[in-house]
């Protein structure tokens, strides 16, 4: 899945992280999350263009990283059609070479209801670092738990899109865990706890945040 570029996360967590809550906590009033209904299936990226080559030498001399929100217009045969960075790095050439770079990409087009091809929007988010960029996802997040939910066989895979304020504002279930009430809580505690630097926007595009998160159940029994 292309999302997140970045041998080592930055945003939130340094690391991987445990947020302190139980999966029974939310057992009783557990928030239905989805993100904002949209009237066709997005386009879906068929690989990424990005490669440690395109890394700026003057960013890596400078030793400059950062995370590039950008929304892509893509057409109804796939192609994209021009890039708006809705969250800057901070350096200039971070967010240049992400949308040059993405201009490249290649697309499934968005679908419509009746399953045509459409023009659509594409939302990522590319995380600059050092010493490599490589496809990678952020800080998986952990969730204490007795026992693991019923159908878990896998942490449930996030996209979250936060607004102009950096709080997070969607919360999309890219794989599920295999359990419908842990990808629930999963979102509801994110809800609950994940926020970004507010965004800063180049131009006239909205600011808005994008990033991947792995959320993984943590067994606390002990047998």
């Amino acid at each position: 899945m292309p999302g997140v570029i970045g041998v080592k996360a930055m945003g939130w967590f340094g690391t991987a992280s445990i947020i302190g809550a139980s999966l029974s906590a939310f057992a009783g009033n557990i928030l239905a999350w989805e993100a904002l209904p949209a009237p066709a299936v997005p386009p879906k990226m068929i690989s990424s263009p990005i490669k440690f080559e395109d890394y700026p030498q003057q960013a890596l001399r400078n030793r400059q990283e950062g995370y590039v929100s950008i929304e892509l217009k893509v057409s109804v045969t796939g192609a994209p059609l021009s890039c708006q960075v809705t969250e800057s790095a901070g350096h200039s050439a971070l967010d240049e070479v992400t949308c040059k770079r993405l201009m490249k990409a290649r697309f499934e087009p968005a679908r419509g209801p009746d399953g045509v091809a459409v023009a659509g929007n594409f939302h990522t988010a590319v995380g600059w670092s050092m010493p490599a960029p490589g496809v990678v996802p952020d800080s998986r997040v952990f969730v204490p738990v007795a026992a693991l939910p019923n159908g878990y066989v896998q942490p449930t895979s996030t996209f979250l899109s936060f607004d102009a304020a950096g709080f997070l504002a969607t919360c999309e279930i890219k794989a599920t865990s295999g359990s419908e009430a842990f990808d629930k809580v999963a979102c509801a505690l994110l809800r609950k706890q994940m926020k970004i630097t507010p965004p800063h926007a180049i131009g006239n595009a909205r600011a808005a945040g994008y990033r991947y998160v792995p959320v993984a159940a943590l067994p606390t029994s002990k047998r």
